[in-house]
């Protein structure tokens, strides 16, 4: 085996790897950062995620509550079960989408007005 063919392996197969396992201090750390409140997506290792925000951190465990159309209760999970957790933006509601949706349509129709109303 060539030097450059044990570099790429290594880089394939070992790297990867390490980097997927990741200590639970690492996301216990990052989760002690963010603001109660914060929108979160976290990864379970049972290949599951769970939306929502963080109401409390402890040293051992995180408490999300849930984004969900009906309500449920806040879950805390133990950091030994989290595969990863990632803060983001929660974006816009449907309500929003709709009203955005409509606000494009009118403004095309009017516009196509306009342009027709200076033709003739």
């Amino acid at each position: 085996m060539s030097l450059r063919s044990a570099i790429v392996f290594v880089l394939l197969f070992v790297v990867p790897a390490a980097h997927a396992q990741e200590p639970p201090d690492l996301w216990r750390t990052f989760a002690a950062r963010l603001a109660p409140g914060s929108f979160v997506v976290v990864n379970l290792k049972n290949g599951r995620h769970l939306e929502g925000r963080i109401v409390q951190v402890t040293s051992d465990t995180v408490t999300v509550l849930p984004k969900t159309r009906i309500a449920v209760p806040a879950r805390t999970l133990a950091f030994t079960d989290v595969e990863s957790i990632d803060a983001r933006g929660e974006g816009l509601s449907p309500g929003a989408k709709v009203l955005i949706g409509i606000a494009s349509a009118g403004g095309f129709v009017l516009l196509v007005v306009a342009a027709l109303a200076g033709r003739g």
